[in-house]
């Protein structure tokens, strides 16, 4: 079931609600993408209630600003109030991570359980960024050459969604069927926010080209 969340400046955040059980609520990554879990929903449908939903300026959200850490926690708390949640199970996922950590720092009362999965880290100077490039590049393996041709030029959209394909391949364990995931999750293509990027700063160069961070 598609929910309407006002944010308290008015902007319109889609949220999706499934299942039936205990809440859990689940953050994406980016900045900038739109919720990819409609899978994990799925699997988790008779065992949870699960909230989905896309974060300010992203996807099936209005596109308004402000983006920043601060206002990504008010618009999550207005999710988790909208949806009918007292208290809740946190799941985020890369910047998804990052957002869910600090909403639990600053609402621990309203959260139940942490999920971290593949987040950026606590302290963004300890510098993972250059490891994950490395390893990036080696999983691209023969894609390798066409995604830095991408990532050197201004691109179209199309470009942009072929780049973070891409990308997003690097990310699956079967390299085998590592295109046709990332596909899916581009499909359809809602389009990357490069301003909601900003909401986390470390994470801004990364982001720009469209990566899931």
């Amino acid at each position: 079931m598609d929910l309407q969340v006002r944010a308290d400046d008015g902007c319109r955040l889609w949220a999706n609600s499934t299942g039936d059980g205990d809440p859990l609520v689940l953050c994406h990554g980016g900045p900038g993408l739109w919720d990819y879990f409609d899978d994990v929903a799925e699997l988790l449908r008779g065992t949870a209630r699960v909230v989905r939903w896309d974060q300010r300026g992203c996807g099936r959200s209005e596109l308004c600003g402000p983006y920043s850490v601060a206002r990504s926690i008010a618009d999550l708390d207005a999710v988790r109030e909208q949806s009918s949640v007292a208290r809740m199970a946190l799941l985020g996922h890369s910047w998804g991570a990052h957002l869910a950590l600090r909403y639990a720092i600053e609402h621990p009362d309203r959260v139940s359980h942490l999920i971290y999965v593949s987040g950026t880290g606590v302290d963004p100077e300890r510098g993972w960024h250059p490891h994950y490039e490395r390893n990036l590049r080696l999983r691209l393996g023969n894609r390798l050459g066409r995604w830095e041709a991408l990532s050197a030029r201004t691109r179209t959209p199309a470009e942009d969604r072929e780049w973070a394909v891409l990308q997003w391949s690097a990310d699956f364990a079967d390299g085998s069927a590592a295109l046709r995931h990332a596909e899916r999750m581009a499909t359809p293509w809602l389009g990357i926010n490069y301003d909601g990027a900003l909401t986390a700063r470390p994470l801004v160069a990364q982001s720009r080209r469209g990566g899931n961070a």
